[in-house]
């Protein structure tokens, strides 16, 4: 008996969105919620998170949940599924936006905010995946997105792990699309060049003043395409037509040209992270 099909009623079939609260993860619950998507929106325990689930439901008239956590916790995704589980909660699209990075000399950041990173960029991604997959799998349709960069095919020197982080959602989802083509579930991974999400980002979007300019979006011209982009089953999803063409110009650029272009374009990255 297909069980999760069984239980699908309009009413509990939801979109999780992980990273919710802020920047682009915010964006595209918005742009879910006006499609007419249920949600589950997971984020760090604060009052703007449950205050973002109430204004949702209301300017849409869609029915939200939000689960505090913090996802670098050892068992969260785990905690995360159950949660969907023990709230009855049918996921037909999953979308891993979650994450965050640091720029400076590698050896220079201390080895201790790698491992979050990691965690949260990598490890919370693929568990998320792995728990969510077979009950998608007994859905008519279903869609995963996942949160890659533009850098996944541009090693950035001054950002080696969070690169790194990047490069192996890229590789994972295209393999795991790969895995799932015979089935009714479809994984896309978004790679967004130069958002500006906070005040973070304006210091770096000012440090590479027009280079980044060119190219910079603002949340919701990332989340619009990759709402719409998941949703028709795309393998790749880069936002702005700009990003576009750099990211297929770099990925035939031969590596040694390209590495030594990317390192003289974030120089300026060199010193951000010394402590």
């Amino acid at each position: 008996m297909n069980t999760v099909a069984n239980k699908m009623e309009d009413s509990n079939v939801y979109t999780l969105i992980t990273g919710g609260s802020h920047g682009i993860g915010l964006a595209m619950v918005h742009e879910c919620a006006r499609l007419g998507d249920n949600l589950l929106i997971v984020a760090l325990d604060e009052v703007e998170l449950y205050q973002i689930g109430e204004e949702i439901a209301e300017k849409y008239g869609v029915r939200t949940d939000c689960l505090g956590i913090d996802l670098t916790e050892p068992q969260a995704p785990e905690t995360v599924f159950e949660w969907c589980q023990t709230e009855g909660y049918v996921v037909n699209r999953l979308i891993n936006n979650a994450g965050f990075g640091r720029s400076g000399l590698f050896h220079k950041i201390d080895v201790r905010q790698y491992i979050p990173m990691m965690r949260l960029n990598n490890e919370v991604l693929v568990k998320l995946n792995y728990y969510f997959l077979p009950s998608m799998l007994e859905l008519p349709a279903a869609q995963i997105l996942n949160m890659s960069s533009i850098e996944a095919n541009m090693p950035n020197p001054y950002k080696a792990v969070y690169t790194g982080t990047k490069n192996f959602v890229y590789a994972f989802t295209l393999a795991l699309r790969e895995e799932l083509k015979a089935t009714n579930v479809t994984v896309s991974v978004l790679c967004p060049g130069p958002t500006l999400t906070n005040e973070d980002g304006l210091k770096r979007v000012k440090a590479q003043g027009w280079k980044a300019k060119v190219l910079l979006l603002m949340p919701d011209e990332v989340a619009k395409p990759a709402i719409e982009g998941m949703r028709r089953g795309e393998h790749v999803i880069v936002p702005g037509w700009r990003n576009g063409l750099l990211n297929r110009i770099m990925y035939l650029l031969p590596t040694k040209p390209k590495m030594a272009i990317m390192e003289k374009l974030f120089r300026k990255y060199k010193d951000e992270g010394a402590s």
